[in-house]
């Protein structure tokens, strides 16, 4: 931390910008009926992704792998029961050992003669 506070820090005031100068242009949009054009979403639309992506990798453990848009309470209760009723074919046994997915990884694999 390169300061203590907000008061040892230099924070940006009024007067340390330049002066700027709006200006609206309103041109209609042409690829919707009523013209209308975004407004700044562009900062906004990144967070969407962010938050999903967080809840995910907060239930990956559980083998919630994707939950679709919007995040409610019910979709991620849905999510849990389906991963959880999953986890049994996900999971077999084979010679022996848990295999996660039904790949056996290529370390393990062993040719066996069959035994008439």
């Amino acid at each position: 931390m390169l300061a203590a506070s907000f008061m040892d820090y230099a924070m940006p005031r009024a007067d340390t910008f330049p002066e700027l100068r709006t200006a609206l242009s309103e041109v209609p949009s042409p690829t919707n009926r009523l013209g209308v054009r975004s407004g700044g979403e562009g900062g906004t639309t990144p967070a969407l992704a962010a938050v999903i992506n967080a809840i995910v990798d907060a239930l990956t453990e559980l083998g919630v792998r994707h939950i679709e848009m919007p995040a409610t309470p019910e979709r991620v209760w849905r999510a849990i029961r389906a991963a959880r009723s999953a986890a049994p074919n996900r999971r077999r046994l084979e010679h022996g050992r848990a295999i996660q997915g039904g790949v056996m990884p290529s370390a393990t694999v062993s040719a066996r003669p069959l035994s008439l």
